[in-house]
Order: structure tokens, then sequence, then C-alpha cells
């Protein structure tokens, strides 16, 4: 009997402790998030014009759309190598916040230069330098809110991350009753959105460091910088092609539309992400957990997509069967929401076999297959809303968004069935592992940034 296998089932269990953990707690934070944002549009909904209402939420998910572009991959590269408690992270921590404020105030001043909409015509309105600067502004603070997440990740400070998420989401709501009567209400509603999120990453990034038992310093380089740095870029563009859609569809939406149309396509895209959150939490935990202690990750990948599926036939049945609670709830101005959201929400069937199957060939590194499924998700829905939208509007986003869906499910079926011919063809590709546990916090994190990123 071999005395050390009692010691390294104990160790793996810890490490799926911390693992499962902050997972879980990201999770909650996640719906906190979700949760907010919906009763703050709802409220903006109930007191503003949907003029208003949608040229602020235009200008709330350009602010997304550029952290998105902005992040550099650095997240993730964070989680990897500042993930302890020396001064080689605090200087990487360091660089990364000079790096992602960078990259976040020049694409954002960019982004208002080069797109010509409503939406920027509102911070143009207001001060033709002051608008745009703002708008930089806040681009950076949402993308040191990121960072500083991950620091606290790290360091296993998970409970102030939920702290930041909460306090983020009750501050807006207030804010909505401030500056009823002004001019340039649709700019106070876009500040009232986005400023707390700013203000909480600026703050965070300060003392972030300071929590995870250092401080922000720019030296000594730091041993792994090269390595950090690539590993930086090839996770940007990973990540990139796996968020496109979501950052990309709104952002072609509020290209081409009235902001009153927007602000119905806000309203279903709140209840769609909701919605679609459910596969990819599954996805998530499945990307965790998979394999690990003996278990199998065929009977693994079956439950998660049983359940999935199942939640997602129950969504999208109840959505059509209820679609008119939205107009019943926001007002009869939002028909167009309800009109597009059981389509949209009925996307998530095929999603959740495309998130589930990518998370089962990313666990097994099969990274020709990962590419095949995100690549055709990215392009099955950018291509036809750039054809649809501009003619079609809302509509037309809503038919990109179920048949890119469902043309990411068929391709994600056909990947995961070539991967596991292959495995059977040579006995040397292991495709049902039992994974080694986790041995540091920086893997919990990546996981808790994937959930975080798609709550945004």
């Amino acid at each position: 009997m071999r005395t050390g296998a009692p010691i390294a089932r104990l160790r793996r269990a810890q490490g799926h402790r911390h693992l499962l953990t902050g997972s879980a707690m990201l999770v909650v934070g996640a719906a906190i998030q979700a949760a907010s944002g919906a009763i703050f549009w709802l409220i903006a909904a109930k007191l503003d014009t949907e003029g208003d209402v949608g040229a602020a939420a235009k200008l709330f998910q350009s602010v997304l759309f550029v952290t998105y572009l902005g992040g550099l991959g650095l997240p993730v590269a964070l989680a990897r190598y500042a993930a302890d408690r020396d001064d080689d992270s605090d200087a990487t921590f360091t660089w990364a916040a000079i790096a992602t404020s960078i990259a976040g105030a020049a694409l954002g001043l960019v982004y208002v230069a080069v797109l010509h909409s409503s939406a920027t015509d509102v911070l143009t309105d207001w001060n033709t330098v002051g608008g745009p600067l703002l708008f930089a502004v806040l681009v950076v603070g949402a993308a040191l809110s990121m960072i500083a997440d991950v620091r606290c990740m790290t360091a296993r400070r998970w409970n102030l991350v939920m702290v930041r998420i909460t306090l983020v989401g009750l501050a807006r709501l207030p804010l909505l009753f401030l500056m009823r009567d002004h001019d340039h209400r649709s700019l106070w509603l876009f500040v009232f959105a986005g400023g707390p999120v700013a203000v909480s990453g600026f703050l965070s990034a300060a003392v972030a460091p300071r929590l995870a038992g250092g401080r922000l310093r720019l030296g000594p380089r730091p041993v792994a910088a090269r390595a950090a740095a690539r590993y930086s870029a090839v996770n940007y563009l990973s990540t990139l092609a796996y968020q496109a859609p979501y950052f990309a569809l709104p952002v072609i939406v509020l290209t081409y539309v009235s902001s009153e149309s927007y602000a119905s396509f806000n309203v279903a895209w709140g209840i769609v992400a909701v919605a679609f959150y459910v596969p990819t939490a599954l996805g998530q935990a499945l990307l965790a957990e998979g394999g690990r202690d003996g278990a199998h990750l065929r009977s693994q990948v079956r439950l998660a997509l049983v359940l999935a599926v199942g939640l997602m036939v129950v969504g999208a049945v109840a959505v059509a069967v209820g679609r008119d609670v939205v107009t019943a709830i926001y007002g009869d101005g939002y028909a167009d929401a309800a009109r597009v959201l059981p389509a949209m929400v009925a996307a998530g069937i095929p999603w959740a076999i495309t998130s589930l199957l990518l998370s089962e060939v990313r666990i097994l590194h099969r990274h020709t297959a990962t590419v095949a499924i995100t690549l055709s998700l990215t392009v099955a829905i950018v291509v036809p809303a750039l054809i649809l939208v501009p003619d079609d509007g809302i509509d037309g986003a809503s038919v990109s968004w179920f048949i890119g869906n469902l043309v990411a499910a068929g391709v994600a079926v056909v990947a995961v069935r070539v991967s596991r011919a292959r495995s059977a063809v040579d006995p040397t590709v292991d495709d049902d592992p039992s994974l080694a546990a986790p041995g540091t916090a920086a893997d919990a994190a990546e996981v808790g940034i994937t959930l975080a990123e798609h709550s945004a």
C-alpha cells in the first residue's frame, strides 16, 4: 500500500476546492452583475425616453467593445505570470496596468473618431473634446477593473471581487434619479451606467497589489517578462476570435439602427445574455473539472449536454409563450424586443451544444477543433449580420444570431466526431483523461476570468 496516495488525493482535493470555490463565487458575481444591469436598464426605460435609453445603451456597449479590443490578452497572462506575492508579480501587474490603460485610451479615441453614429454624436454634441476623452477614461477604468480582479483572484481574495461587482451594481441605481431634466440626459445615463465600473477599476488597480501582499512597482524587470508578453499575445488572438460575436453584433446593430430601435435590442440582448450564461457556466465548470478524479470526460459531457439543452429548450418555450411580458414590463415602445426575443433565445439551444463540445476539445487540447468551432461561430454570426442588419435592423440581427449559432453547433458536432475518431485510431492519444489538479490559484483565476468576461 502506498502511503503517498492519501496525501496526493488530499492535495488534489485542496486544488479542486480553491478552483471550484473561486469559480462558484464568480458565477454568483456574474449573476449579480447581470441582474443589477437588467434592473438598471429597466428603471431607465421607465424614467426616460427610448431615444435617450438607446443612445446611452449604445455608448455603454461601445465601452464594453473597446475594452474587449484593448484587453491585449493580459487578464489570462496575469493569472499565469503575476500569481505570486513577489516583486516580479507586482512589476508584471504594474506594466500590464500601464499597457491596458494606453491601449484602452488610444482605441477609445479612435473608436469615437471613426464610428460616426447617433451614439458618438451624444459625446461630441456635449463637448467636442471632453466627450471623446470621457469615453476613453471610462474604457480605461473598465479595463483596469478586469486586471485588478485578476490580481485579487490569484491572491484568492475572491470575496473582494464579489464586493466590487456588488457595489458597482448598487451604486448605479440611485444615480438614475439625478439629472432628470438635463439637456444631455442620454450622456448622463451613459455616465451612470459606466461611471461606477470605471471608478471601481481605478480604485481596484491602485489597491489590488497591496491586497495581494505587494505594491505597484516598475522594476526590477520581471524574469518572465518575455514569456508573459508572448503568452498574452497568443491568448489575445484566441480571445478575440472566441468572443467576437458577443461584442461585434451589438456594435454592428448600433451602427445601423436608430437609438429607439437599439433600446429594444438592448432589452432583448440583456435577456439573451442571461439565458446564454447557463450553458456557458456549465461549460466552464466542465473545463475546470472535466476528467479529474478518474471521472470519464465523455460521460460528463453527455450529462452536461442533457442538462444544458434541456434548460435552454424550456427557456425558449417559456420566452415564446410569454414574450408579451416584455411589453407589459417595459411598455409598448419595446414591442420590437418582444418580437425578436424568441428567435434569439432559441439560439441558446445550439449554443448549449457548441459551448459544451468546445469545452471538451479544449480539455483535450484539440487545437484544430477549437479553432474550427470558434472561427465558425464568429464568421457565421458576423458575416450575415453585416449583410442583414443594414436593411432589416434588429430583425436581421436576430436572424444572424440564430443562424450563426446553428452553424457553429453543426461544426462543433462534426469537429468532435473527427477528434474522437482520430483518438480511436491512435491509442496513444488519451481522449478520456484523468487530469491532474491545478497547483496554483492561477488555474482558478483563468476559469474565473472567462466567467467574468461572459458576464460583461
